[in-house]
């Protein structure tokens, strides 16, 4: 005959702790989120055009309003007015294909707030805030352009930035070691920054080889090149925060952070791809084009 004991055969379904719960949540969220991103992205840089350049301009002003909130007292309101006022002018002239005109109004802009700021507050957050959006827009923009080369350049940079952040956290978490720069971001080290040095660039090949391309040796260099700068783009925005003692950028992203913590890498990538584009298809040298993808491409790449 069994009796029945409620303090034997009751289960007790114990949860889980609730730090472990959260992180959990969190978890899920950054999974499903950077998901959207990623194929939002995708979508928006295949169709190109006016929808890629306006949802890079929204990043843009974003990035800029998450900057300005890092920044906090050490930007005064008259000059996040101003700061705001040259980005979207600049950016309009950008789309409207006023090449000199955006160019010589930010180099403007840049030296004009930064002489005011220097005068009223003696610091130059906001002139430096101006070329940390501005630029990133500029290069992503003009490499994209309208050619199928444009959107294999941007679809680079996305794998490679996306592949270095992914492999510096797998390498760094498994091996761990000495850290990188425990002053500025004490979570990184030596063994993530080359994970995500050489991991980042054999996803870049692999993202490549998908769509139809084979590197050729200059891939290594121009490669390497870039995810470092990611990485070095990631490392500014942590000295930013830490500057100004911020944890997140912003919110806006679930399990992200801000738009700023999440293309942190793209920043700097973006420029540095755009300068080398440029200087292959020799417009420092007075021969301007609207395609400078076309030139990075046939340089590290064939198909």
């Amino acid at each position: 005959m069994n009796k029945s004991n409620d303090g034997d055969n009751q289960v007790s379904s114990a949860s889980q702790p609730p730090e472990k719960s959260t992180a959990k949540t969190e978890l899920h969220s950054r999974i499903i989120f950077g998901l959207l991103l990623a194929v939002s992205a995708f979508f928006l840089t295949w169709i190109g055009g006016l929808a890629f350049q306006v949802c890079v301009a929204i990043a843009a002003i974003i990035m800029l309003d998450e900057y300005r909130r890092i920044c906090g007292r050490a930007l005064p309101t008259r000059v996040s007015i101003i700061m705001f006022a040259f980005v979207l002018l600049n950016m309009i002239a950008w789309i409207s294909n006023a090449y000199d005109t955006a160019i010589v109004l930010s180099l403007f802009g840049f030296l004009a707030l930064w002489a005011w700021e220097f005068i009223i507050k003696r610091s130059g957050w906001g002139a430096l805030g101006m070329i940390y959006v501005l630029l990133p827009f500029f290069g992503l923009v003009h490499l994209r352009g309208n050619t199928q080369e444009g959107f294999s350049a941007i679809l680079l940079l996305f794998a490679l930035v996306g592949g270095a952040d992914t492999m510096a956290y797998i390498v760094g978490k498994t091996l761990g070691g000495p850290k990188l720069v425990p002053k500025i971001s004490p979570g990184k080290t030596w063994s993530g920054f080359f994970g995500g040095l050489f991991g980042g660039m054999i996803i870049g090949w692999l993202m490549m080889k998908l769509s139809g391309y084979s590197a050729k040796p200059a891939f290594i260099a121009v490669a390497l090149i870039l995810v470092f700068f990611s990485q070095i783009g990631d490392l500014v925005e942590s000295a930013l925060k830490r500057r100004f003692d911020v944890k997140d950028s912003g919110a806006i992203i679930p399990g992200h952070g801000g738009v700023l913590d999440r293309i942190d890498g793209l920043i700097f990538t973006s420029v540095i791809a755009w300068f080398i584009a440029l200087g292959l298809s020799n417009v420092f040298f007075g021969n301007w084009t609207w395609e400078p993808a076309s030139a990075l491409i046939s340089s590290i790449l064939t198909r």
